[in-house]
């Protein structure tokens, strides 16, 4: 927990700080804000790259039951004849197993 004064304690602080002194403190605290700033930039200029590049690499989707009708984008996931598969390259009505290299089987369908 911190110590953070009540408002009552800050007026009363306030009181008896001169003019002078306030536009001193004033002036100080503009100056650091810009210091402040340019740190605060520095320090998550990188975390904001690192964040779009994560974001930028295909995401691993499970989208449902295979439908000839639908485009699957590369890195999503369906369901076809029991099993599952991951969809490589974007591909529309190519069915899992089927037609090249669209398709990677990720979980095989097991015995009953």
């Amino acid at each position: 927990m911190t110590n953070v004064p009540t408002p009552e304690e800050r007026r009363a602080v306030e009181a008896r700080v001169s003019p002078q002194r306030r536009a001193e403190i004033e002036g100080f605290v503009k100056s650091l804000a810009p210091v402040i700033g340019d740190f605060v930039l520095a320090a998550i200029t990188p975390l904001k790259e690192r964040i779009k590049e994560l974001e930028s690499r295909p995401t691993l989707r499970y989208l449902g039951v295979w439908d000839a009708s639908r485009t699957y984008p590369p890195g999503s996931f369906v369901t076809y004849a029991g099993s599952v598969w991951h969809a490589d390259v974007e591909n529309t009505g190519v069915r899992p197993g089927e037609g090249g290299n669209f398709w990677k089987l990720a979980v095989k369908r097991g015995s009953k």
